[in-house]
């Protein structure tokens, strides 16, 4: 019984990947620690989108996807005038529309910011909850970013 739940569940996993879309994009992949190698989890589902968004605490962003990388740049707020360049970065598909995101930028003053986003394209909303200013060489103080947000324009090429 073991042997054939063995063999099955990569098989699972591939058919919920190709039902909720997934499998649509071929790189970069995601491999975890134990991951059989026939099991691909593709991650730059959102190449080729840029999206523009506000959280409720006034910081704007502009954020473009593009061959498994995130390029940002602040708008408004305490963010403005602030970039992240070619930043590796992984989004799963949790719904049609709906994707849930993650990249870690490291900043040339030494600094780290851990963002994740919820992000809503038929509701026009995500949520970002994310850990900025880490590291051991951090001047400034590690904070928790957990806030909504609205986009206010999604492109697509």
């Amino acid at each position: 019984m073991n042997a054939l739940k063995k063999n099955i569940q990569p098989l699972i996993v591939a058919a919920l990947a190709m039902i909720c879309g997934v499998a649509q994009a071929t790189t970069p992949e995601l491999h975890g620690e134990g991951a059989r190698n026939d099991v691909v989890v593709p991650v730059a589902l959102l190449d080729g989108t840029t999206l523009v968004y506000t959280l409720v605490d006034g910081q704007s962003f502009e954020i473009s996807f593009q061959k498994g990388f995130v390029n940002w740049r602040g708008l408004a707020g305490v963010v403005k005038g602030k970039t992240g360049r070619n930043v590796s970065y992984a989004a799963h598909k949790l719904d049609s529309g709906v994707y849930r995101v993650r990249w870690n930028d490291e900043r040339a003053d030494e600094d780290y910011d851990f963002v994740t986003l919820l992000i809503d394209l038929n509701q026009s909303t995500l949520f970002d909850c994310s850990l900025l200013n880490y590291g051991d060489k951090s001047s400034a103080k590690p904070e928790v970013r957990f806030m909504p947000g609205v986009i206010h324009s999604v492109t697509r090429a």
